[in-house]
């Protein structure tokens, strides 16, 4: 699992509660936490040897509480709180400052395109590597948390399939999958009675993360819990009288143990430390669970009163989710200790640990097949977060759910509190908009065309966007939120690459109408077009000055690809770059005094630096493999850049000098297209 400044994060061990998610009833923005079992982390945490930064989910119930009531009183009900990087999240559910989740970082925020998983997601992260934040996968129709029926037959699980997080059962090999609950808010965490007739689950149905257990059909719901504090993780006895769970109502979490009707609620743990994730053995005389009391989570056991306490795993990484074998003799968990999180076994007693998967992607949540001879886990190897199984000696991986959604081309709104984007998440790829905190997602195109490269107006106002809807590329302009969609250009040739100038007034373009791509502008309404560039080579990727007196673009008008830069007007042009490898994608400083742009110069491709008139060249990062799509922070000291030099694709930040390299995410998937933010923080 990787951490702060190391890419994309699954949350370790957490409480599995509704409250430690959020509680906004209905609110998609739950949904990748829950899913993920996830929260962000929005505090400095542990650190574990080796890595950038540490899990929240140590500080989370206190974290939880305080943002649960912030979002309920001011919302009507709670709002999605992001977990630690595990990422660590920093914006809290909407726009308010109010519903955010206190934060460490003040540096800005840059928004990046990663395939992982062969799935396109939209994600940020701030630009000292902390904060990292999955927009697209709390969305996302994922599938988790796999809870086997007695008899084998089946598979509780939840999935995010119609729209929010609710209980599912399907057949053990993928089919027949019926929905159980049917409730606005997150409905997750199932756990079967022994004798196959209920389910325990968590909900946050009523306003807070409490347990509730329903006939295996989905009827005779009934509420075990009511506590202003969060419940969750609910676990039945072998004989079916006692249940489990996590409670944060003693202002940390601890494991707990009440009668099936609710009655008889005992604390078992006591310690100012986290426990949560409790499962029973077999034989009904332990209890494991997974705690953070010494620093990192691991797993431990206890007898059924609390006594007789035993540590099981001693590692720096992260173990959790223990599950018990049917017979007693071994315990499944999840363990990043080799680097990626992945399933491992261990003897009852902690010896002999065994590592099961071996993916860079993450594995969470195993449950042995009452028989033993498979285990049920989740995984984002296949391309979503997904329910897979296995045979219990890793062999025989079989996938069984399914619902990928690329996103991509995240587009940060002037004020930063927007981001757009587009996604093919309804099969049609659209623009879509979420605030920065992963909330309020907004589909604003719905057309069977593709629509895409959305970019914001300088006052926020509209959206330009391109889309083939009329059978070719061409231009469109919308209001902010989805009205008013009308086209700019309509032209039987490609239209593209549409940048609006710093005031708003005019818009450059690129477009093959003249018989090849040549640079244009034109102003707001459509009208006044007039072509900037006159030469048979291909001139493209328009970037406007911030003065907007100027735009560059890269060229191969001259044999190779290389920079020039225009006056508005179209005269001056000059040629800035000159040499014999392919020089492009010019990015201005925000002062307008200087341009970054990737170069295959040196022998592979680097980001360089140059003043605006093409002298005092500077090449900032000298690596043999390759750096590309510079991007300025908004007060021009760094620049972000996407490089493979640690594998796949990920995000480095750089200071303008050169000095400062820092890797943001690992390159342990495909992480490009950096966007900053457009000012830092709160």
């Amino acid at each position: 699992m990787e951490r702060l400044g190391e890419g994309i994060h699954w949350p370790l061990g957490r409480p599995r509660t509704a409250a430690s998610l959020p509680l906004l009833a209905g609110a998609a923005p739950l949904l990748g936490y829950i899913l993920a079992g996830a929260k962000t982390d929005v505090s400095p945490g542990r650190r574990s040897p080796g890595q950038d930064g540490g899990g929240i989910w140590r500080f989370w119930p206190l974290v939880a509480l305080t943002l649960a009531g912030l979002l309920v009183s001011a919302c009507g009900a709670g709002g999605d709180v992001p977990a630690a990087r595990s990422f660590p999240v920093e914006a809290a559910e909407g726009p308010s400052s109010a519903s955010r989740p206190p934060v460490t970082s003040t540096a800005a925020r840059i928004a990046f395109v990663s395939l992982r998983n062969n799935r396109a997601e939209i994600n940020v992260v701030y630009a000292d590597g902390s904060g990292f934040l999955n927009l697209s996968e709390r969305f996302a129709p994922n599938n988790s948390y796999p809870a086997w029926s007695p008899d084998g037959s089946q598979i509780a699980f939840v999935s995010a399939s119609d729209g929010n997080a609710e209980i599912y059962v399907m057949s053990a090999d993928g089919s027949g999958r019926t929905r159980l609950t049917n409730s606005p808010a997150f409905d997750g965490f199932p756990a079967w009675s022994p004798d196959g007739r209920r389910i325990a689950f968590t909900s946050g149905r009523d306003g807070n993360s409490e347990i509730y257990v329903m006939s295996a059909d989905g009827s005779d719901l009934t509420r075990l819990t009511e506590e202003p504090a969060p419940d969750g993780s609910p676990a039945w006895s072998p004989d079916g009288s006692r249940i489990v769970f996590e409670s944060g109502r003693s202002g940390d979490f601890e494991i707990y143990i009440m009668d099936v009707d609710g009655a008889g609620v005992t604390r078992l743990t006591d310690h100012l430390a986290v426990d949560f994730s409790p499962a029973w053995s077999p034989d009904g005389r332990r209890i494991a669970f997974a705690s953070d009391r010494d620093r990192n989570s691991d797993i431990y056991a206890m007898n059924a009163d609390g006594s007789s306490l035993t540590r099981l795993t001693d590692d720096p990484a992260d173990d959790g989710d223990p599950a018990w074998s049917p017979d007693g003799s071994r315990i499944a968990f999840y363990s990043d200790r080799d680097g990626a999180r992945d399933i491992y076994v261990m003897n009852a007693d902690g010896t002999g640990v065994t590592r099961l998967t071996d993916n860079p992607a993450v594995y969470f949540a195993p449950a042995w097949s009452p028989e033993g001879t498979d285990i049920a886990f989740v995984s984002s190897s296949g391309g979503d977060v997904e329910v897979f199984v296995m045979r219990a000696d890793g062999s025989r991986l079989i996938r069984l759910t399914s619902s990928p959604t690329p996103d991509g081309e995240p587009a940060w709104s002037p004020d930063g509190t927007r981001i757009a984007f587009y996604s093919s998440r309804e099969r049609s790829r659209d623009i879509y908009l979420v605030n920065a905190d992963g909330s309020g997602l907004t589909r604003l195109t719905d057309d069977p065309a593709s629509d895409g490269a959305p970019v914001w107006s300088p006052d926020g106002s509209r959206l330009l966007f391109s889309s083939n809807r009329n059978a070719n590329s061409d231009i469109y302009v919308m209001n902010a939120d989805g009205s008013e969609l009308k086209p700019l250009t309509i032209h039987p040739s490609q239209d593209g690459g549409a940048v609006w100038s710093p005031d708003g007034s005019r818009i450059a373009f690129q477009s093959r109408r003249a018989g090849n791509f040549e640079v244009y502008v034109m102003d707001v309404t459509g009208f006044g077009k007039t072509r900037l560039t006159h030469d048979p080579a291909i001139d493209s990727s328009p970037v406007w000055s911030p003065d907007g007196s100027r735009i560059a673009f890269q060229s191969l008008r001259d044999g190779n690809r290389e920079i020039y830069v225009i006056n508005a007007d179209g005269t001056g042009l000059t040629r800035l770059t000159d040499d014999s490898a392919a020089d492009s994608d010019p990015a201005w400083s925000p002062d307008g005094t200087r341009i970054a742009f990737e170069s295959a110069r040196g022998g592979n491709t680097d980001i360089y630096v140059m003043d605006a008139d093409g002298s005092n060249l500077a090449r900032l990062t000298v690596h043999p493999d390759r750096d590309i799509s510079p991007a300025w922070s908004p007060d021009g000291s760094q620049i972000a850049f996407a490089s493979n030099r640690d594998g796949n694709f990920g995000i480095h930040v750089v200071n303008a000098d050169g000095s400062g390299l820092t890797r943001l995410t690992s390159g342990a998937f495909f992480d490009r297209n950096p966007v900053w933010s457009p000012s830092p923080s709160p």
